[in-house]
C-alpha cells in the first residue's frame, strides 16, 4: 500500500522503504537508512511543527476590493485578520 506525503509517494518493498517524487525521482532507502530517517525526523520533530505554523502565519490575506468602472467602490470583503 502507497502513502502520499505532500509531492512524494511513499511504500514499504522487500529491500526497505522508497519514496518517489512527482518528478519521477526516487529514493531507496535500506531498512537502516529509513530507520535512521525516523530517528532525525523524531529528533526535530519540534523544529518542524514551529517551521510548518510559522508557514502557515505568513500566508498573504488580501482584502478584496471591487471598484466600478466610474471609479466607485462596489464591494469590499475585509481580510482574515
Amino acid at each position: 500500500m502507497d502513502a502520499i506525503i505532500g509531492r512524494y509517494r511513499a511504500r514499504m518493498e522487500e529491500t526497505g522503504l522508497i519514496l518517489r517524487h512527482a518528478s519521477g525521482i526516487n529514493f531507496d532507502l535500506t531498512p537502516e537508512e529509513a530507520l535512521g530517517l525516523l530517528d532525525f525526523i523524531s529528533v526535530y520533530r519540534q523544529t518542524l511543527l514551529t517551521l510548518q505554523q510559522e508557514e502557515r502565519d505568513t500566508d498573504p490575506e488580501l482584502a478584496q476590493v471591487i471598484i466600478d468602472s466610474d471609479g466607485t467602490v462596489k464591494s469590499k470583503r475585509p481580510s482574515k485578520e
